[in-house]
């Protein structure tokens, strides 16, 4: 339905009880699919093998300085936007790259954590617009 937009992950035991599903803003429907787009590894989607960001084949490269990461990072997740996310014009992509110990179970393990933050216009209304998440690489996981 154009001008509606729901919440990921979509829960079809609503459809199926033919209830609505949740519906939000355009917001927050801009701001999931943005979080879709940098944590899907290209080829991911067998509809579009583009779908996704590129810069996850880069994962696991362990040479590259954090400044190079940062670079490859925002200008990866610029392009994924700019592809595939329209109701977004004016995109600016803010990554940082910093080291943090995690403690998981008994031992403890240092990764590498990822800040992004895109902002921008809404297309529609000329609204300011921002994003900001984080992740951690090599493997990826969140919080």
């Amino acid at each position: 339905m154009k001008g509606k937009y729901y919440k990921l992950p979509l829960d079809f035991s609503q459809i199926l009880h033919k209830r609505d599903l949740e519906a939000i803003s355009l917001e927050d429907s801009v701001g999931q699919h943005i979080h879709l787009l940098i944590t899907t590894v290209l080829g991911e989607n067998k509809d579009d093998p583009q779908y996704g960001c590129k810069w996850w084949d880069n994962d696991f490269d362990i040479k590259a300085s954090n400044n190079e990461v940062k670079e490859q990072i925002e200008n990866a997740v610029k392009t994924a936007i700019t592809r595939y996310e329209k109701r977004l014009a004016q995109i600016r992509v803010v990554a940082a790259v910093n080291q943090e110990e995690l403690q998981v179970k008994a031992a403890r393990k240092m990764k590498k954590k990822i800040r992004v933050t895109v902002s921008g216009v809404l297309a529609k209304n000329n609204n300011p617009f921002q994003y900001a998440s984080y992740f951690f690489i090599s493997p990826l996981s969140y919080d």
